[in-house]
């Protein structure tokens, strides 16, 4: 019997990977957070940023589980209560393959959100699964590095031929994503307005807890620039089937994230689905996404120069990459590479 310990049911990029994984595999019982209201498929055991880890323990003894998964990302759990965790399920026997989608975490406010404070139990683990080879190397100079293997992100299915998509007309330039300020949306928009040639821009961008103030902006920004009619911002959670059916319409997507410490994207894999050219800013994030456009910069002027510099060969090579990824990366695949580590 495996434990799973991960976000579940809900809006949460941690928790579509999860579910992605987990319906690849066999006896696997998932242990999700508390307070999130109904939770179906999963037993609700921990609190985000708690070392109350009664739950966990109780979970571990009453199954017999002697093998547990951990998706683990610093605003799930902080750092120093991740080393309580592994170092008790280390003393307990349980064998413990952790995930971590961002190891470059080091707070200069809260100490015990430092990955430092973490050595000790990734050290015991079985094995640290990271997204990049950035990652192994930041595990590297923190003296992590037995245990370490790089397993990547894993990639949604193609569009289904019986998907629906949104209608959408003429040249349509999109992205995808949660509605927030790290992501780039205002940037694109800005870009956007400067940029001829282009019949819309659409934003598949959900909004969340913590969303609402982003929200008004992007409206604002779109009535002040004269965009209404074609800058589109549909905010709904769509299905994964929709939004990648919908994605699939568009001639390029454009990814413009400004600064963040996550270790890989769920958003762009989204992208990389639907099969379609990409374009992104140059950050570490997007470099395992091999053929995407690397735009120049991260700056509005960077974003326009960089798209209406974009040709027919560069559209048609950054497709067949994406195709290439998006089939040798199946989720299948990659629960495949999880499961030989876990015999």
């Amino acid at each position: 019997m495996i434990g799973w310990i991960s976000t579940w049911d809900i809006r949460c990029g941690i928790a579509t990977y999860s579910r992605f994984l987990v319906e690849q595999m066999d006896d696997v019982i998932v242990m999700c957070q508390s307070g999130e209201g109904d939770v179906e498929g999963a037993i609700p055991c921990w609190g985000r940023d708690s070392n109350a880890f009664e739950g966990i323990i109780a979970q571990v003894a009453a199954k017999g589980i002697q093998q547990m998964v951990i998706q683990h990302q610093p605003g799930l759990l902080r750092f120093s209560y991740l080393n309580e965790l592994l170092l008790k399920l280390s003393e307990m026997g349980v064998k413990v393959f952790i995930t971590m989608h961002n190891t470059r975490d080091r707070s200069l406010v809260f100490p015990s959100k430092r990955i430092e404070k973490a050595i000790d139990g990734l050290k015991s683990c079985s094995t640290v699964m990271v997204h990049t080879e950035a990652d192994v190397e930041n595990l590297r100079t923190l003296g992590i590095e037995e245990n370490v293997v790089m397993i990547p992100h894993g990639i949604y299915p193609p569009p289904s031929d019986s998907a629906e998509s949104l209608p959408m007309e003429g040249r349509v330039m999109g992205t995808f994503g949660f509605l927030l300020p790290h992501k780039g949306q205002l940037e694109l928009i800005e870009a956007f307005d400067r940029l001829p040639g282009w019949d819309e821009l659409l934003l598949l961008c959900a909004t969340r807890e913590g969303s609402g103030n982003m929200e008004k902006k992007v409206n604002s920004l779109i009535q002040n620039k004269g965009l209404t009619g074609r800058v589109r911002l549909v905010t709904d959670f769509l299905d994964d089937d929709v939004a990648i059916s919908t994605l699939s319409k568009c001639e390029l997507l454009v990814f413009p994230y400004q600064n963040t410490k996550e270790s890989a994207s769920g958003a762009v894999r989204m992208g990389v689905a639907a099969g379609v050219p990409l374009a992104v800013t140059p950050i570490s994030i997007f470099d395992d996404i091999a053929g995407a456009i690397k735009m120049r910069g991260r700056s509005v002027d960077d974003i326009v120069a960089s798209i209406s510099a974009i040709g027919q060969k560069n559209l048609d090579s950054s497709r067949e990459s994406m195709i290439k990824l998006r089939d040798a990366l199946q989720w299948d695949e990659v629960a495949k590479r999880i499961q030989e580590r876990l015999k």
